[in-house]
């Protein structure tokens, strides 16, 4: 047997050099495939207990911080006073003062207004008969502040005379202005005033019941207005009254017609006690003899108005009666 050696086979230097990269790069790539991956399972045939790491962490509750709190405080608002007067300017009545446009109070001649306000700016406006006065005035905490209207007053208000009486209206009542009270009238006794030029409404009241009248004020022309005539159409009677209006016989009954006036300003209950004299034949001895008989009256009266309520009496005794005019005896008002 003849042996024929084999020839050996030689690999080509230029195929080396990529061929161990490449093994190096598989076997890089099977090793990141094949890391095991750990699981968190319970072991079930296990002696060994499994345990789980636990990781204890500082919470913002168990941190205490102390934080400074600021405590409210209200703001201290500045006073300061002020005195208001018209020296002495003659008004005759009290003035009202107003502190931006908020009455304030009244002054008057040699009577000065002292208040206590917050410190600034403010606005200081008195007003007579209508006609109204203003000054700007800084009120500070450390020093008084006064102001005095009475130059003003003689420099800017132009007034003339008003005179207001009721005649012989016999009953005291109030006068009013440009709806402002300035008095009172009553018999022999009238109202004098110096009233700023222009026109005023001037009313006298009866209870709800008044007149009026718009007059004309100018300087050095004294006005004159009598009210007498007029409230006795308006307001016959000052004060409650009752009074009998009518009387009508008919054999032995009698009716009393009883007029209510009311002119006060509250509704009232008014009552009247009636009483009726008369004479008839007694049936006996054919004598003329006298008697008497009573009734009381109520009604509830508005006010400001006057109502009729009528009485029946009833006569007894005999025959051929005459009455006498019925009289009132008593009367109540409440």
């Amino acid at each position: 047997m003849v042996h024929t050696p084999r020839k050996k086979t030689r690999i080509p230097v230029n195929i080396i050099t990529p061929l161990a990269l490449f093994i190096i790069v598989g076997f890089v790539l099977v090793a990141g495939c094949s890391i095991p991956t750990i699981k968190n399972k319970k072991a079930t045939n296990s002696s060994s207990p499994t345990v789980t790491p636990s990781i204890t962490a500082t919470t913002a509750a168990a941190m205490q911080t102390t934080v400074p709190v600021h405590a409210e405080t209200t703001p201290v608002i500045k006073k300061g006073q002020v005195s208001i007067s018209i020296g002495n300017y003659d008004t005759g009545l009290p003035v009202p003062v107003f502190v931006d446009n908020v009455s304030a109070g009244n002054v008057s001649r040699d009577l000065p207004l002292n208040l206590t306000t917050d410190v600034g700016l403010h606005a200081v406006r008195i007003c007579v008969s209508g006609a109204c006065i203003q000054e700007k005035i800084l009120i500070v905490s450390s020093n008084p502040t006064s102001v005095n209207f009475e130059e003003r007053l003689k420099n800017e208000i132009v007034r003339g005379q008003l005179s207001v009486s009721s005649g012989g209206y016999n009953a005291e009542l109030p006068v009013f202005v440009d709806n402002t009270s300035v008095g009172n009238v009553s018999l022999g006794k009238s109202v004098n005033l110096m009233l700023s030029e222009g026109p005023h409404n001037v009313k006298v009241c009866v209870g709800i019941l008044c007149v009026n009248e718009t007059v004309e004020i100018k300087f050095a022309q004294p006005v004159f207005i009598d009210f007498g005539e007029r409230l006795k159409t308006v307001a016959e009677f000052p004060t409650p009254t009752i009074r009998i209006v009518g009387t009508q016989q008919t054999n032995n009954r009698v009716k009393v017609d009883v007029e209510f006036i009311n002119p006060g300003k509250n509704d009232l209950d008014m009552s009247a006690t009636i009483q009726c004299t008369y004479s008839y034949i007694n049936p006996a001895d054919y004598l003329r003899l006298k008697d008497s008989v009573q009734g009381v009256v109520t009604k509830s009266v508005k006010a400001g108005t006057r109502t009729v309520q009528s009485l029946d009496l009833s006569l007894s005794g005999g025959s051929t009666y005459i009455i006498e005019p019925p009289v009132i005896q008593d009367t109540t008002s409440n």
